[in-house]
């Protein structure tokens, strides 16, 4: 069961991977034929009740299927425009189309209302016509919605006998507000749905206008001491995302360095060597949205005893480099993001099976960095093959690190910020490629990271 955006996405990637809609609109529609006559086959007419979106391309193509065996079918299409891939669907179509008032004509028992009106992605309640429509679709008694009923999870919708669903259920959906439940496959494969795409695009927050500073989210980076580039580029990172304050906590000795990155940058000087467990007192006298714990860190026992604080004290937690390490993680929305080396501090291995494992038992997401990036929240897994082999260079993760930040202060749950990271990162890696050449550094990445969320 999946979350209704999840769709969106998936439909951009498998373009992406060489899929066309139509065809998937094609294999929608044939599986709904079929359906159709598998489980109601004792009525005598078929009547489509279309929209314009691609719900309607789908009822097309079956209202075709069973017209051509001979089936009693009538199209009713509530809309005069309709969608360019839908109209390439409707063309097949060699019968005859209804209005809305044929529906008051026809016999309950005998009829089979296939309800392909409204699709997933409507905002807000239906508006007439459609409430009117979806009050006498509701009037019949064989019903069966396409994809999800029309009004899904609104106050007013189509209450089917029956849901014939694609790919995978919606989150939401049940026995009492889609019937009988139907999941069929239309030809997306195990490797289109773990891939990340132009998709993942989809889950980059618009900016709200009434929002005023601080709004859009506020960062913490925890680090530095032992290397002081290192949390400075993430807040870069965390910059790029939108957000709109991002503060550094770094000790004495990575102070001067730091402060003189970015005059965007607020930098708080530890009174430290390395960082203590004074800093999650620190932290708590601001109410940050995210914090980002471990770029250039080092690895003393009293870091990472500070680390193992902020997990106690604070959620949204990104876990990156230094800090990386096993912990009582107390199933809270954190993001570990090592490569193949820091993996070996959680005592885990690099086999997909045993992340899956490692991420659902402690309740974290897992971002896996090499050469193809995998992420898992312990029940869903994603593959990054975006990058170039630039980015081997250091400092490319801290950056990914304040991106994953960003995104989660600006709502991005863990997983959602990891792939979304990931993709966006390697895209503004083959960018920088071609606009700079072999020698590009993290910090050039930053604005072609900035582009790719800005052209969304």
């Amino acid at each position: 069961m999946r979350d209704i955006k999840e769709f969106e996405i998936l439909d951009l990637n498998a373009v992406e991977n060489g899929l066309e809609i139509y065809d998937l609109m094609n294999n929608a529609g044939n599986r709904l034929a079929e359906h159709i006559l598998t489980e109601f086959s004792k009525c005598i007419s078929f009547v489509f009740v279309c929209g314009k979106g691609n719900n309607a391309g789908d009822g097309y193509i079956a209202a075709s299927k069973l017209y051509d065996k001979s089936f009693n079918v009538k199209i009713i299409n509530v809309e005069d425009e309709i969608k360019t891939i839908p109209q390439k669907a409707l063309r097949q179509y060699k019968g005859s189309t209804e209005s809305i008032n044929y529906l008051d004509t026809l016999s309950n028992d005998d009829t089979l209302l296939i309800d392909c009106l409204l699709g997933s992605g409507i905002r807000g309640e239906p508006k007439e016509p459609y409430g009117e429509i979806i009050d006498k679709i509701n009037n019949f008694q064989n019903i069966l919605s396409v994809d999800v009923p029309s009004g899904f999870m609104k106050n007013k919708t189509v209450i089917p006998t029956q849901t014939i669903t694609f790919h995978d259920t919606k989150f939401g959906m049940s026995e009492s507000n889609s019937g009988d439940i139907f999941v069929v496959d239309i030809g997306i494969t195990e490797f289109i749905d773990q891939s990340c795409g132009p998709g993942e695009l989809c889950l980059f927050p618009d900016f709200n206008p009434n929002n005023h500073k601080g709004e859009n989210g506020k960062v913490a980076i925890v680090g530095g001491g032992v290397y002081s580039g290192a949390p400075s580029l993430a807040g870069l990172g965390a910059y790029r995302t939108g957000v709109d304050l991002v503060h550094l906590f770094v000790p004495a000795s990575s102070f001067d360095q730091v402060s003189k990155f970015a005059p965007e940058l607020i930098v708080h000087k530890l009174e430290s060597d390395y960082v203590t467990e004074g800093v999650v007192e620190i932290l708590g006298q601001h109410n940050f949205d995210s914090i980002v714990i471990g770029p250039g860190m080092g690895k003393m026992d009293e870091s990472l005893s500070s680390t193992s604080s902020i997990i106690s004290s604070f959620d949204n937690l990104v876990i990156d480099a230094d800090a990386i390490n096993s912990y009582n993680f107390r199933r809270k929305n954190i993001l570990l993001t090592p490569h193949l080396g820091e993996l070996a501090r959680l005592d885990v291995n690099s086999s997909e099976e045993d992340l899956v494992s490692f991420s659902k038992k402690h309740g974290v997401t897992l971002l896996l960095k090499g050469k193809i990036d995998f992420m898992t929240d312990g029940y869903s897994l994603k593959r990054n093959y975006t990058g170039h082999p630039r980015m081997a260079v250091g400092g490319t993760g801290d950056l990914l690190a304040g991106v994953c930040g960003g995104l989660m202060a600006r709502g991005l749950s863990p997983f959602e910020a990891a792939r979304l990271g990931s993709y966006v990162m390697g895209l503004a890696g083959q960018q920088c490629y071609e606009a700079n050449g072999p020698g590009f550094i993290p910090s050039d990445l930053g604005i072609f990271i900035s582009k790719i969320f800005g052209n969304k």
